[in-house]
């Protein structure tokens, strides 16, 4: 049941942050915001989840994964609600500069409670899984995260003719009821560290390639979701509202080919890391290829499902791989250092993208495909098992 409650609790926290990324860059549009704004209040909250993630994850092996995940859980309830008040505006209504600033703030409420909920959620299914078994638990929360992915935008498509703010009223409910149900189930203690263990850190060296490339990789997706609702109205000259339901289908279709390949593929086939990365990689750049050069809105899809595919194989084989580099009582740490790498490529990319935008709408996915190849070329040169 406890199983059960942890990945519940990722997926809607990972439901509630599509639903954010699926919105506010049409919204911020829609009031005035210029792209290199809303790349700013998207890059918020990676910064903080830069800053804080690893001290999350030591938090989730010192005091236990549950009041990390009920933090995270509460955090994330205060965002999306603020985010839906927010949401009722008009232009006009309020100032551009004060709608920045509050969006802004919505987003680091995020940034400063809800970094621990992944690491905590890996640790989680660390402590739960044999040394053989490690890809497949790691794979159960990619899943939990790629459904989650996957419900925000479908939420977004169904319901954004109601206004902005209704999905985002939704899924913040959800979020409180999901906090009162781990309150409620999950009675995980944590398992006080050996004295050898307290006194060593992870191995950042073993760690340390797989932190490079989740930085890599993620820089490239950072820049194309920052961008994307841009990218799909302008690319097919369509309104906001249509817009926003085309690219939350895309990313509907992104992360329904992401969760298939974690819940189903990686678990049967149980590659090594390595194995996972090389696969994974290589589907991205041959996808951001096929979205750079799609004609029309049908390629597209194909191109963003083919891309979920390769993000999953990826993610699975980083995640994997980072912790099996560990050992102990230190699966937290390990998975905050990674959620760190990562959210540091959230910092630059959508701002990166955004810039690259405004100079060629094809920018973002130029740069996917090129920071793809350089991810291919780091993976040999690092070795990594």
């Amino acid at each position: 049941m406890a199983t059960t409650v942890v990945l519940f609790a990722v997926f809607v926290m990972m439901m509630g942050n599509a639903t954010v990324l699926a919105t506010v860059g049409l919204f911020g549009r829609s009031i005035g915001l210029s792209e290199f704004q809303v790349g700013a209040i998207i890059s918020s909250s990676a910064l903080l989840f830069f800053l804080t993630a690893s001290w999350w994850g030591r938090l989730a092996d010192e005091r236990g994964r549950r009041p990390v995940i009920l933090t995270g859980l509460a955090g994330a309830a205060m965002s999306l609600l603020l985010f839906a008040g927010l949401f009722t505006l008009e232009k006009g209504e309020i100032d551009v500069s004060v709608a920045f600033l509050a969006l802004l703030a919505a987003r680091m409420i995020y940034g400063v409670l809800c970094g621990g909920v992944q690491p905590a959620a890996f640790a989680y299914m660390a402590d739960i899984t044999a040394h053989r078994d490690r890809t497949t638990g790691t794979a159960m929360v990619g899943a939990a995260i790629g459904l989650g992915s996957m419900a925000g935008p479908a939420l977004t498509a169904l319901l954004v003719g109601r206004g902005f703010a209704v999905p985002l009223s939704i899924v913040g409910i959800l979020t409180v009821l999901t906090a009162t149900v781990v309150f409620s189930v999950m009675r995980q203690v944590p398992r006080p560290p050996s004295a050898a263990e307290a006194k060593l850190e992870p191995a950042f060296v073993k760690v340390s390639p797989y932190l490079a490339l989740a930085f890599v990789v993620h820089f490239a997706f950072a820049a194309l979701q920052a961008t994307n609702g841009f990218y799909f109205q302008d690319f097919l000259g369509i309104d906001t509202t249509v817009a926003v339901q085309k690219a939350s289908l895309a990313s509907i279709v992104f992360a329904s080919c992401s969760f298939a390949i974690q819940a189903g593929v990686v678990r049967a086939l149980k590659w090594t890391p390595a194995t996972l990365l090389s696969v994974g990689l290589v589907v991205c750049f041959l996808a951001s290829m096929a979205c750079l050069l799609a004609p029309g809105f049908g390629w597209l899809l194909a191109g963003f499902g083919l891309l979920g595919a390769g993000f999953a194989w990826t993610q699975s084989g980083l995640v994997a791989g980072a912790s099996l580099s560990s050992s102990g009582n230190r699966q937290g740490r390990v998975a905050g250092h990674l959620q760190a790498a990562m959210a540091a490529a959230w910092i630059v990319g959508p701002l990166i993208g955004a810039a690259i935008y405004e100079i060629s709408i094809k920018g973002p996915l130029v740069l996917a495909a090129g920071t793809m190849a350089l991810a291919m070329l780091s993976l040999i040169a690092l070795r990594v098992p």
